[in-house]
């Protein structure tokens, strides 16, 4: 058994506040085990000096930033020691009376924080941070309903109970006038955070079991194809209307999410097992390996932009600036359907694959969809589609009808 601990003090850099302060970070490394959390401070960079792990200068911010991370050092020592003479290191165990985690005396917030740093740490690995932005709005949602419910900044995880949550999704859906699927979204977030806590042994048992997180079948927004060409074939005069009605259509032709069309290069086309040209990728979201046999339309537009190797495939915005643009572009073409990058995706499941005989499976496969059943919210049954299937049925049991009668 190792004696000694290694105590680390760094800076998040492409974490920066409004105030251009980044996140102080401590990081213990133990036996080749590591834990790394928020201090909950945060220090100007051009401040920070990374050799003696403190910030530079004598003002009162410095000094008591640095008779923090002293202070800080003093009880991880002293907690490491006691644990030494018990034979019974453990780095999480460590962390976690640090932090004041033992069971009964963590708080609500406290957990949050602790969940989204970590999950903060971990972006561009195991996460995205779009999903990180979603339980950053979790927090300050729940925060915000325990001063307004409880008249006090935060509650023990033990006050907790089935009536916080109902009342929870009560306030979202009245106060912030959040719909049912996205009230539901956050009481879910919040559910597998509470989990994590089970987990850990911060708390005995999940006062949320009983409540159903459940949501409502939609109308997702998806285009026909009279719509789609329609966008196809209208002459736009403004150049960044014409750019984004391109990259529209190669979504609508290939199925990507924004995210991945953005960081897509000439690299990740390559021959595929039918000699054509593929992309073959990972999801950014999920990391998931998508393959997608390019259709002569997205060929099209990779010829017409023709980008070096390492350039994006296309020309890009902003999501916010694409999303704004394709409501231009749906105000001129007179479809009267809220726009957004997700219907391009939902466009070719539906219009593009689905419709044309492509099976749910292979469908599911392009999108880089972990299961089927993802895939069900995508691609959706169109009238057309139940027309089609209804018909070559019909033609079946008209030919077996003809068989038996003259057999």
């Amino acid at each position: 058994m190792s004696n000694n601990i290694n105590i680390l003090f760094w800076i998040k850099k492409n974490r920066a506040n409004k105030r251009g302060q980044v996140p102080l970070m401590l990081r213990l490394t133990y036996n080749n085990e590591r834990k790394e959390f928020s201090t909950g401070l945060a220090v100007d960079p051009e401040k920070w000096d990374s050799s003696k792990y403190k910030v530079k200068g004598k003002t009162e911010d410095a000094t008591q930033t640095n008779k923090y991370i002293d202070e800080v050092k003093g009880k991880i020592l002293s907690l490491f020691k006691d644990m030494l003479l018990d034979e019974n290191v453990s780095l999480g165990l460590l962390v976690d009376k640090f932090l004041g985690r033992d069971e009964g005396n963590m708080s609500l917030l406290e957990l949050i924080q602790y969940h989204n740093d970590n999950f903060e740490s971990r972006i561009g690995t195991d996460f995205s941070l779009s999903t990180f932005k979603k339980y950053r709005v979790t927090f300050s949602r729940i925060k915000e309903f325990v001063q307004h419910s409880f008249s006090k900044p935060d509650l023990k995880l033990k006050e907790l109970s089935y009536k916080f949550m109902a009342d929870f999704e009560h306030f979202l859906k009245t106060v912030h006038h959040n719909d049912h699927n996205t009230a539901i979204k956050h009481c879910k977030n919040l559910k597998k955070i509470i989990n994590m806590a089970l987990l850990n042994g911060w708390i005995k048992s999940n006062p949320f079991t009983a409540f159903k997180c459940s949501y409502k079948d939609v109308d997702r927004v998806y285009l026909t194809q009279q719509e789609l060409e329609q966008i196809e074939n209208k002459t736009f005069s403004s150049r960044k209307l014409q750019i984004t009605r391109d990259i529209f259509l190669f979504q609508c032709y290939t199925g990507l999410a924004f995210a991945d069309m953005a960081k897509l290069r000439q690299e990740d086309i390559s021959m595929g097992i039918d000699g054509g040209r593929w992309i073959i990728t990972r999801r950014k979201k999920t990391d998931v390996r998508s393959a997608i046999p390019l259709l002569p339309k997205a060929l099209a537009l990779l010829d017409k932009y023709n980008a070096g190797a390492d350039k994006p495939i296309l020309p890009f915005y902003s999501i916010q600036k694409f999303n704004s643009y394709l409501h231009e572009i749906a105000d001129v073409c007179g479809i009267n359907k809220n726009i957004t990058s997700h219907v391009g995706r939902r466009t070719f499941a539906t219009t593009i694959a689905l419709a044309n005989g492509v099976s749910l499976e292979s469908i599911s496969k392009i999108l880089g969809h972990t299961s089927t059943k993802i895939t069900h919210q995508y691609a959706m049954v169109t009238d057309m589609k139940v027309s089609q299937d209804m018909q070559e049925l019909k033609e079946k049991l008209s030919n077996n009808l003809k068989t038996a009668s003259n057999e």
